[in-house]
Protein backbone atom coordinates (compact mmCIF):
# COMPACT_ATOMS: atom_id res chain seq x y z
CA UNK A 1 0.00 0.00 0.00
CA UNK A 2 1.26 3.63 -0.85
CA UNK A 3 2.39 6.31 1.97
CA UNK A 4 2.14 9.80 1.53
CA UNK A 5 5.33 12.08 2.46
CA UNK A 6 6.03 15.59 2.77
CA UNK A 7 9.67 16.35 2.56
CA UNK A 8 10.03 19.91 3.90
CA UNK A 9 12.51 22.69 4.20
CA UNK A 10 13.08 23.35 7.55
CA UNK A 11 15.25 26.80 7.07
CA UNK A 12 12.02 28.22 5.06
CA UNK A 13 8.92 27.14 7.49
CA UNK A 14 9.18 29.19 10.84
CA UNK A 15 8.64 27.16 13.92
CA UNK A 16 8.43 23.73 11.71
CA UNK A 17 8.35 20.96 14.34
CA UNK A 18 5.82 23.63 16.45
CA UNK A 19 3.56 24.28 13.19
CA UNK A 20 3.71 20.05 12.61
CA UNK A 21 2.23 19.41 16.24
CA UNK A 22 -0.21 21.90 15.65
CA UNK A 23 -0.93 19.93 12.90
CA UNK A 24 -1.59 16.35 14.64
CA UNK A 25 2.02 15.81 13.58
CA UNK A 26 4.51 14.73 16.02
CA UNK A 27 6.55 12.30 14.03
CA UNK A 28 9.42 13.75 11.58
CA UNK A 29 12.93 12.65 10.20
CA UNK A 30 16.00 14.51 9.45
CA UNK A 31 17.77 14.10 6.40
CA UNK A 32 20.73 15.87 7.44
CA UNK A 33 21.11 13.22 10.87
CA UNK A 34 23.83 10.41 10.59
CA UNK A 35 25.85 12.45 7.73
CA UNK A 36 28.11 15.03 7.22
CA UNK A 37 26.09 17.46 7.26
CA UNK A 38 24.54 16.99 10.91
CA UNK A 39 25.42 20.42 12.15
CA UNK A 40 22.69 21.44 9.75
CA UNK A 41 19.76 19.39 10.56
CA UNK A 42 17.80 22.39 12.17
CA UNK A 43 17.91 24.05 8.78
CA UNK A 44 18.41 20.77 6.62
CA UNK A 45 15.22 18.77 5.18
CA UNK A 46 12.96 16.62 7.23
CA UNK A 47 10.43 14.05 5.91
CA UNK A 48 7.31 13.64 7.59
CA UNK A 49 4.10 11.24 6.93
CA UNK A 50 1.04 12.74 5.88
CA UNK A 51 -2.21 11.44 4.79
CA UNK A 52 -4.75 13.26 2.20
CA UNK A 53 -6.99 15.70 3.22
CA UNK A 54 -5.94 15.65 7.06
CA UNK A 55 -4.77 18.83 8.26
CA UNK A 56 -1.21 18.57 7.64
CA UNK A 57 -1.93 18.05 4.15
CA UNK A 58 -3.79 20.88 3.83
CA UNK A 59 -2.03 23.07 4.89
CA UNK A 60 0.89 22.01 3.04
CA UNK A 61 -0.91 22.70 -0.32
CA UNK A 62 -2.25 26.00 0.90
CA UNK A 63 0.99 27.48 2.31
CA UNK A 64 4.13 25.20 1.63
CA UNK A 65 3.66 23.57 -1.61
CA UNK A 66 5.04 25.94 -3.85
CA UNK A 67 8.42 26.89 -2.55
CA UNK A 68 8.95 24.65 0.28
CA UNK A 69 8.42 21.10 0.33
CA UNK A 70 7.35 18.66 -2.14
CA UNK A 71 4.91 15.62 -1.35
CA UNK A 72 6.15 11.94 -2.38
CA UNK A 73 4.54 8.62 -2.64
CA UNK A 74 6.13 4.82 -2.19
CA UNK A 75 5.37 1.59 -1.61
CA UNK A 76 8.64 0.87 0.18
CA UNK A 77 9.19 1.21 4.23
CA UNK A 78 9.80 4.77 5.15
CA UNK A 79 13.68 3.66 6.39
CA UNK A 80 13.95 2.62 2.98
CA UNK A 81 12.66 6.09 1.32
CA UNK A 82 14.82 8.15 3.96
CA UNK A 83 17.77 6.43 2.98
CA UNK A 84 17.17 7.08 -0.96
CA UNK A 85 16.27 10.63 -0.56
CA UNK A 86 19.36 11.18 1.88
CA UNK A 87 21.67 9.94 -0.68
CA UNK A 88 20.51 12.94 -2.87
CA UNK A 89 21.19 15.35 -0.37
CA UNK A 90 25.04 16.10 -2.07
CA UNK A 91 26.34 16.16 -5.34
CA UNK A 92 29.37 16.24 -7.49
CA UNK A 93 29.88 18.58 -10.01
CA UNK A 94 32.74 19.18 -12.55
CA UNK A 95 36.36 19.29 -10.71
CA UNK A 96 35.38 17.19 -8.37
CA UNK A 97 33.48 19.47 -5.81
CA UNK A 98 31.22 18.19 -3.57
CA UNK A 99 27.84 20.66 -2.95
CA UNK A 100 24.58 20.48 -0.92
CA UNK A 101 21.46 19.54 -3.22
CA UNK A 102 18.47 21.47 -2.57
CA UNK A 103 16.31 19.10 -4.51
CA UNK A 104 13.53 19.32 -1.96
CA UNK A 105 12.85 22.65 -3.56
CA UNK A 106 9.86 21.84 -5.33
CA UNK A 107 11.28 24.38 -8.18
CA UNK A 108 14.34 22.92 -8.39
CA UNK A 109 13.08 19.49 -8.38
CA UNK A 110 10.90 20.18 -11.70
CA UNK A 111 13.90 21.97 -13.66
CA UNK A 112 15.88 19.10 -12.53
CA UNK A 113 13.70 15.61 -13.09
CA UNK A 114 11.40 17.03 -16.15
CA UNK A 115 13.77 17.35 -18.60
CA UNK A 116 15.39 13.47 -17.82
CA UNK A 117 14.49 10.68 -20.04
CA UNK A 118 11.93 8.27 -18.03
CA UNK A 119 14.77 5.54 -17.57
CA UNK A 120 17.26 8.41 -15.73
CA UNK A 121 14.56 9.49 -13.81
CA UNK A 122 13.43 6.74 -12.62
CA UNK A 123 16.69 5.40 -11.37
CA UNK A 124 17.08 8.73 -9.54
CA UNK A 125 13.71 8.18 -8.30
CA UNK A 126 14.36 4.55 -6.78
CA UNK A 127 11.69 3.61 -4.30
CA UNK A 128 9.28 6.82 -4.88
CA UNK A 129 6.86 5.75 -7.20
CA UNK A 130 5.19 9.25 -7.66
CA UNK A 131 6.48 13.13 -6.71
CA UNK A 132 3.62 15.97 -6.82
CA UNK A 133 4.72 19.46 -7.37
CA UNK A 134 2.38 22.44 -8.00
CA UNK A 135 2.36 22.00 -11.73
CA UNK A 136 3.35 18.72 -12.70
CA UNK A 137 3.03 15.22 -11.37
CA UNK A 138 5.87 12.89 -11.62
CA UNK A 139 5.07 9.50 -11.99
CA UNK A 140 7.47 6.53 -12.22
CA UNK A 141 7.39 4.39 -15.39
CA UNK A 142 9.11 1.45 -14.24
CA UNK A 143 8.73 1.47 -10.73
CA UNK A 144 10.30 -1.36 -7.96
CA UNK A 145 13.96 0.76 -8.76
CA UNK A 146 16.77 0.07 -5.97
CA UNK A 147 17.07 2.49 -3.56
CA UNK A 148 20.54 4.16 -3.13
CA UNK A 149 22.43 4.25 0.33
CA UNK A 150 23.85 7.52 1.61
CA UNK A 151 27.74 8.07 1.50
CA UNK A 152 29.93 10.53 2.84
CA UNK A 153 31.13 10.79 -1.09
CA UNK A 154 28.00 11.71 -3.42
CA UNK A 155 26.93 9.18 -6.29
CA UNK A 156 25.02 11.44 -7.83
CA UNK A 157 26.86 13.70 -10.59
CA UNK A 158 25.52 17.02 -11.66
CA UNK A 159 26.97 18.56 -15.12
CA UNK A 160 27.61 22.20 -15.70
CA UNK A 161 24.76 22.32 -17.94
CA UNK A 162 22.61 21.07 -15.37
CA UNK A 163 23.81 23.65 -12.80
CA UNK A 164 23.28 26.03 -14.89
CA UNK A 165 19.73 25.17 -15.47
CA UNK A 166 18.81 24.62 -11.94
CA UNK A 167 20.65 28.02 -10.80
CA UNK A 168 17.34 29.40 -12.01
CA UNK A 169 15.17 28.29 -9.59
CA UNK A 170 17.45 29.48 -6.89
CA UNK A 171 17.69 33.02 -8.15
CA UNK A 172 13.97 32.86 -8.55
CA UNK A 173 13.92 32.26 -4.93
CA UNK A 174 16.32 34.39 -4.05
CA UNK A 175 14.82 37.56 -5.95
CA UNK A 176 11.31 36.61 -4.59
CA UNK A 177 12.36 36.65 -0.98
CA UNK A 178 13.91 40.00 -1.51
CA UNK A 179 10.92 41.67 -3.22
CA UNK A 180 8.45 39.81 -0.12
CA UNK A 181 11.08 41.35 2.48
CA UNK A 182 10.76 44.65 1.06
CA UNK A 183 6.71 44.75 0.63
CA UNK A 184 6.78 43.69 4.27
CA UNK A 185 9.14 46.38 5.54
CA UNK A 186 9.48 49.24 3.27
CA UNK A 187 5.86 48.75 1.12
CA UNK A 188 5.56 53.02 1.04
CA UNK A 189 8.67 53.40 -1.01
CA UNK A 190 7.76 50.37 -3.68
CA UNK A 191 3.73 51.53 -3.99
CA UNK A 192 2.14 51.74 -7.76
CA UNK A 193 4.81 49.07 -9.06
CA UNK A 194 3.61 45.97 -10.86
CA UNK A 195 5.37 42.71 -10.64
CA UNK A 196 7.22 42.98 -13.77
CA UNK A 197 8.76 46.28 -12.16
CA UNK A 198 9.32 44.88 -8.54
CA UNK A 199 11.35 42.05 -10.53
CA UNK A 200 13.52 44.82 -12.44
CA UNK A 201 13.64 46.50 -8.77
CA UNK A 202 14.87 43.66 -7.26
CA UNK A 203 17.70 43.04 -9.96
CA UNK A 204 18.90 46.03 -9.58
CA UNK A 205 19.46 45.73 -5.93
CA UNK A 206 21.56 42.46 -6.12
CA UNK A 207 23.57 43.96 -8.92
CA UNK A 208 24.38 46.92 -6.63
CA UNK A 209 24.41 45.47 -3.62
CA UNK A 210 26.90 42.81 -5.46
CA UNK A 211 29.39 45.66 -6.69
CA UNK A 212 29.98 46.02 -3.54
CA UNK A 213 31.05 42.75 -2.49
CA UNK A 214 27.30 41.66 -0.74
CA UNK A 215 26.19 38.97 -2.25
CA UNK A 216 24.47 36.77 0.80
CA UNK A 217 20.62 37.12 1.34
CA UNK A 218 20.96 38.73 4.85
CA UNK A 219 23.72 41.27 3.56
CA UNK A 220 21.47 41.59 0.90
CA UNK A 221 18.30 41.97 2.42
CA UNK A 222 20.02 44.96 4.48
CA UNK A 223 21.02 46.42 1.33
CA UNK A 224 17.69 46.83 0.09
CA UNK A 225 16.65 49.52 2.80
CA UNK A 226 19.00 51.72 1.19
CA UNK A 227 18.13 50.62 -2.52
CA UNK A 228 14.27 51.20 -1.02
CA UNK A 229 14.61 54.53 0.85
CA UNK A 230 17.32 56.43 -1.16
CA UNK A 231 16.52 55.06 -4.39
CA UNK A 232 17.93 53.29 -7.17
CA UNK A 233 20.85 55.34 -7.74
CA UNK A 234 22.15 54.21 -4.29
CA UNK A 235 25.03 55.11 -3.76
CA UNK A 236 26.05 57.16 -6.78
CA UNK A 237 23.96 60.11 -6.55
CA UNK A 238 25.76 63.29 -4.89
CA UNK A 239 23.73 63.12 -2.03
CA UNK A 240 24.75 60.38 -1.05
CA UNK A 241 28.38 61.00 0.07
CA UNK A 242 28.72 60.31 3.59
CA UNK A 243 27.14 56.89 2.74
CA UNK A 244 30.21 56.42 0.14
CA UNK A 245 32.65 57.24 2.62
CA UNK A 246 31.61 54.75 4.46
CA UNK A 247 31.45 52.21 2.21
CA UNK A 248 35.25 52.91 1.56
CA UNK A 249 36.44 53.32 4.99
CA UNK A 250 39.52 51.18 5.79
CA UNK A 251 40.00 48.20 8.44
CA UNK A 252 36.45 47.99 8.77
CA UNK A 253 34.79 44.41 7.72
CA UNK A 254 31.80 44.40 5.15
CA UNK A 255 29.38 43.53 7.59
CA UNK A 256 30.34 46.50 9.98
CA UNK A 257 30.13 48.63 7.32
CA UNK A 258 26.77 47.81 6.06
CA UNK A 259 25.90 48.23 9.97
CA UNK A 260 27.23 51.74 9.94
CA UNK A 261 25.17 52.56 6.62
CA UNK A 262 22.29 51.42 8.41
CA UNK A 263 23.16 53.69 11.30
CA UNK A 264 23.48 56.53 9.29
CA UNK A 265 20.46 56.44 7.13
CA UNK A 266 18.51 55.76 10.78
CA UNK A 267 20.63 58.98 11.86
CA UNK A 268 19.26 60.83 8.61
CA UNK A 269 15.71 59.70 9.17
CA UNK A 270 15.83 61.03 12.63
CA UNK A 271 17.48 64.39 11.46
CA UNK A 272 15.12 64.69 8.91
CA UNK A 273 11.99 64.39 10.98
CA UNK A 274 12.75 66.41 13.75
CA UNK A 275 13.75 69.28 10.81
CA UNK A 276 9.72 69.04 10.59
CA UNK A 277 8.64 69.60 14.26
Amino acid sequence: MSQAYLLLDRAQIERLPERLFELGSTMFQSLYQRTAYSPLEDVGPVLVPVTPNCPLAETFFQEWSATCGVWLESEAQEAVVLEHLRSLIHVRVEGEVTVLFRYHDPRIAALWLAPLAAGERDRLMGPIQLIRLPELDIQQEHPDQPAALYAHEPWLFLSAEQLHHLSTAQRQRFTQRLIDHCQQYFAEYLQGQDASALQQWASHCQQTAGRHGYSAIDEVLLWARFHAVLGTDFPDAPAHAAYRKLLAEPGVSPMQRLENLNAELTRQQLTDKESWV
